[in-house]
């Protein structure tokens, strides 16, 4: 059989990982390159998928995914919102009402002003934001939430389908739907409901980013749907086939380690959403609204959290911890482990409270060399 690419990409010339970028027989797997895997599939078929978010491009007499998008120059709002499949690099800054999105990780060599910057993965910003939106993770996130009801799911479809279809093949005309029902309930019980489970989550994530793993949402409900209501559907087998095709390409063999975060030299009255951490590694944040399910760190040349509020997974490690403009700041531990270092700071100004297990410490006076933990329960200052 002759390999054959064939794929449509989408406007960003990306693709989401599961697609289909061609097929052939035993020898299209030696195409299968970089960010592309090939699958045996029934029928003795070869298809070659990509394996992750990205740009398919021809090379070398096979096909590779790679995994970064770049724009040279600055970006402005007259160009709308500008989505990638996969990684983005910016070489410039984003103006006022600009707004980019990454399924991938996202770099901005410069800065951003009153912007929305959205990365499913990592967001790297080298130079200071004011006003903007910043939003890290969700994609990684959601893989490693999606890993205990996806891992293997691919590989039990396809023993299902092939004993079914051994079924039918023995035995002539059989009830295809009871067979898979049958199957379903004693020897892949469970099955079904991790596919539901898988739909719900990428269903709720579609919701607070439209599009995001729009494929991998729809052949999750197909593959439901076709083992939990299989006289609906023409072929119920064969869609669970092309389903168990993309599945076996589109999760990661292993889950994600940690999550994802945001990494930004200074932020000024900006919004911070991240599962991962927060590392600040100029002159801080001023005046922020930040919930972060990481650390959160500003550590560099005057680090320091000024005003706002902070909601924090993790530890705290700040040169300065202050209010701004008249205003305190407010500081929220949500994770305490009783551990004894939940926040570090060298100075902590008056006007600042930090709440650890509901309990709170109020600053009404400057304080150095300050930490605090957790003993017995409570929240244990040490200041000198």
């Amino acid at each position: 059989m002759e390999w054959t690419f064939a794929v449509t990409a989408g406007p960003d010339g990306g693709v989401e990982a599961g697609t289909l970028l061609g097929v052939g027989g035993a020898e299209a797997a030696a195409h299968a390159g970089d960010g592309a895997v090939a699958r045996q599939r029934p029928g003795d078929r070869v298809e070659i998928r990509a394996a992750r978010d990205g740009a398919p491009v021809l090379a070398g007499g096979g096909v590779v995914v790679a995994p970064t998008h770049t724009i040279e120059g600055n970006i402005d709002r007259s160009e709308g919102l500008r989505t990638v499949r996969g990684s983005l690099s910016v070489t410039g800054r984003v103006s006022p009402g600009g707004e980019l999105a990454a399924t991938g990780s996202l770099r901005l060599e410069g800065g951003a002003d009153r912007a929305a910057l959205r990365a499913g993965g990592e967001l790297d910003i080298e130079g200071r934001v004011t006003g903007a939106v910043l939003a890290a993770g969700a994609l990684t996130a959601l893989r490693r939430r999606l890993h205990a009801p996806l891992h293997d799911v691919a590989d039990d479809i396809d023993a299902l389908v092939a004993m079914a279809g051994q079924v039918r093949a023995a035995a002539g005309q059989v009830d295809v739907a009871r067979v898979i029902r049958l199957l379903s309930a004693e020897r892949f019980d469970g099955l079904a409901d991790r596919l539901d489970e898988a739909h719900s989550l990428l269903t709720a994530a579609g919701r607070a980013w439209p599009g995001l793993c729009a494929e991998l949402t729809a052949e999750t409900g197909a593959a439901h749907r076709a083992l939990a209501v299989p006289e609906l559907l023409g072929d119920p087998l064969a869609r669970l086939a092309a389903a168990a095709g993309f599945l076996g390409a589109a999760v990661p063999s292993r889950r994600p380690a940690t999550e994802a975060g945001v990494r930004v030299a200074a932020a000024h009255g900006c919004s911070i959403e991240t599962p991962g951490a927060l590392r600040l590694t100029g002159a801080g944040a001023t005046g922020c609204d930040i919930d972060v399910g990481g650390d959160l760190t500003a550590m560099g040349r005057g680090g320091a959290i000024r005003g706002g509020s902070a909601r924090v997974g993790g530890r705290v490690r700040a040169h300065e911890l202050s209010g701004h403009g008249g205003a305190g700041l407010l500081i929220e531990i949500t994770d305490a482990h009783g551990l004894d270092d939940l926040l570090c700071a060298d100075v902590v100004e008056a006007g600042v409270e930090v709440i650890v297990r509901g309990q709170s410490v109020r600053f009404d006076r400057r304080a150095t060399d300050v930490r605090i933990g957790v003993g017995e329960g409570r929240p244990v200052l040490v200041a000198a």
